[in-house]
C-alpha cells in the first residue's frame, strides 16, 4: 500500500395565511397517515425553510440522492409525524442559534412522540420508512438538547431489528438506516458505550455495490463502527489476528478509493490561505462526503492504534509500544481535526471533530493545540446551534 498523506418542494401561499402554531388536542387525529399538514403558520413555514436550507444538507452528507432534503419535506406536507419531527428539530436549532427560548420545539416534539411511540410499542403495527425517517429527525432533536439522554428512538429494538429489511428496500429506508448508524456511533463515542446494532446487517446495502463518494464514505463509517465494536466492547480484548484483519480492511478501503477521492491539498505548514495560523494540518477535499470519509478513516486508525494487542501484554516493551501507538494515533487525530477546522463549510466535519474529541481529546498535550481546539469547538457550537459545553468541560478537566 502506497503511503498516503493521511495514515424542493415549492411553498404554496397557503402556508403563510396564519401566524399561530396549531395546538394538538385530544380530539385531533394523530394517525401517521392522515393526509393533512400541520405546517400552517408563517413561523412554521420559516422552520421548514430553515430545515430545507440549513439542516437537511447536514443530514444528507452521505446520501447522493439527498432524500432528507428532497423527499422527506414532500411527505411532511401530508404526514403529520414527519412534519412535527421536522418542526421540532428546526425549532430546537433556532433556539440554540439565537439563544431565545421557544417552548414550541418541545410541543412539536411531544406531538411527534404521541404518534410514534404507540406504533413502536404495538407489536402488531407495521414499520415503514416514514417512521424510520421520523426517528432519525427526533434523535437529531434530542442531540441538540442540553441534556442528551440518548435513550429513545435510535435505541428502539423494533427499529434496529428491522434494519435488514430497511436496507434491502433502498431509497429513504436505506438512507435513514445509514444515518441511524452514524447516530449510534456518535452515542458510543460520547458515552463510551458499545454499539447497539448488528453491523453485519449493513452489508446488504447498495453502498457496497455503488461507487459514489457518499458510498465510499458509508463503507469506511461501517468499518469504523466494526473497529469500535470489536476492540472496545465490554470485556473486548481482540487477538492479534482479529486486530490485524480489521487494520487490513481499513487499509483496503483506502486502496479502493478512486484517485479523485484523495486530498487535492495537504500541508503541515502552520498557517491557512488566509494567513491565520493553525496548529493542525490543512487538508482540502473536493466535497463533503470525501471529508467525512477521510475523517472516519482517521478515526478507525486511531481506534486501531490505541487497541493494539501488544499494549495489553505485561512487558517492559509495552511502554515503548504505547509511546509509538500514541504518537501514531495523535498524527491521525491531527488530520481528523484539521479536516474539520479547515473545511468550515462542511458542517458534518465539525460534528465529527466534536465526537472524536470526546474519546480522543486526551491525546492532545500541546497547549497551542488545546487552545485552538477549544476555540474551534466553542465557535462551531455557536455558529451551528450545537451544545458543546459538555465537551469543553470534559477537555478542560482532562487537561488539568
Amino acid at each position: 500500500m502506497a503511503e498516503s498523506p493521511i495514515h424542493n418542494a415549492v411553498m404554496p401561499p397557503s402556508l403563510f395565511l396564519a401566524d399561530r402554531s396549531p395546538k394538538l388536542n385530544s380530539s385531533d387525529d394523530i394517525h401517521p397517515h392522515v393526509l393533512t399538514s400541520p405546517i400552517k403558520s408563517r413561523r412554521e413555514a420559516f422552520l421548514l425553510m430553515n430545515y430545507l436550507q440549513d439542516l437537511s444538507p447536514r443530514i444528507d452528507i452521505c446520501d447522493p440522492s439527498k432524500r432528507f432534503g428532497r423527499e422527506v419535506p414532500k411527505r411532511a406536507r401530508q404526514l403529520p409525524l414527519l412534519a412535527y419531527s421536522i418542526l421540532a428539530f428546526s425549532s430546537r436549532h433556532q433556539v440554540m442559534v439565537t439563544g431565545v427560548d421557544d417552548e414550541s420545539s418541545e410541543e412539536y416534539h411531544s406531538h411527534a412522540l404521541r404518534i410514534l411511540i404507540p406504533i413502536l410499542d404495538d407489536p402488531m403495527s407495521s414499520l415503514d420508512e416514514n417512521l424510520l425517517a421520523a426517528a432519525v429527525l427526533l434523535r437529531l432533536y434530542e442531540e441538540m438538547c442540553d441534556i442528551d439522554t440518548g435513550i429513545h428512538l435510535v435505541g428502539s429494538a423494533r427499529l434496529w431489528n428491522n434494519i435488514p429489511d430497511f436496507i434491502a428496500q433502498g431509497g429513504l429506508s436505506e438512507a435513514a438506516s445509514w444515518i441511524m448508524l452514524r447516530q449510534n456511533l456518535h452515542i458510543s463515542l460520547i458515552k463510551g458505550e458499545p454499539m447497539q446494532v448488528d453491523l453485519n446487517k449493513y452489508r446488504r446495502s447498495r453502498s457496497f455495490v455503488n461507487t459514489t463518494d457518499e458510498d465510499f464514505a458509508n463503507r469506511i463509517i461501517l468499518l469504523c463502527c466494526q473497529v469500535l465494536a470489536t476492540c472496545f466492547s465490554p470485556g473486548a480484548q481482540p487477538d492479534y489476528e482479529t486486530w490485524a484483519h480489521l487494520g487490513n480492511e481499513v487499509a483496503s478501503w483506502h486502496d479502493s478509493i478512486p484517485a479523485h477521492y484523495s486530498p487535492y491539498h495537504h500541508s503541515d505548514v502552520k498557517s491557512t490561505s488566509t494567513g491565520v495560523k493553525s496548529a493542525f494540518p490543512v487538508v482540502w477535499m473536493m466535497n463533503p462526503a470525501q471529508v467525512m470519509g477521510y475523517q472516519h478513516y482517521c478515526l478507525a486508525r486511531i481506534l486501531l492504534h490505541i487497541s493494539e494487542p501488544r499494549l495489553w501484554v505485561s512487558s517492559l516493551r509495552t511502554i515503548e509500544h504505547r509511546v509509538t501507538a500514541d504518537k501514531a494515533a495523535l498524527n491521525d487525530l491531527h488530520i481528523a481535526v484539521g479536516l474539520g477546522i479547515h473545511n468550515p463549510s462542511v458542517i458534518g466535519a465539525g460534528f465529527t471533530v466534536h465526537h472524536i474529541l470526546f474519546t480522543c481529546g486526551c491525546l492532545l498535550t500541546d497547549p497551542v493545540e488545546r487552545q485552538e481546539v477549544l476555540d474551534f469547538v466553542d465557535s462551531f457550537g455557536k455558529s451551528v446551534g450545537w451544545p458543546v459545553h459538555r465537551l469543553i468541560s470534559k477537555l478542560n478537566a482532562t487537561w488539568k
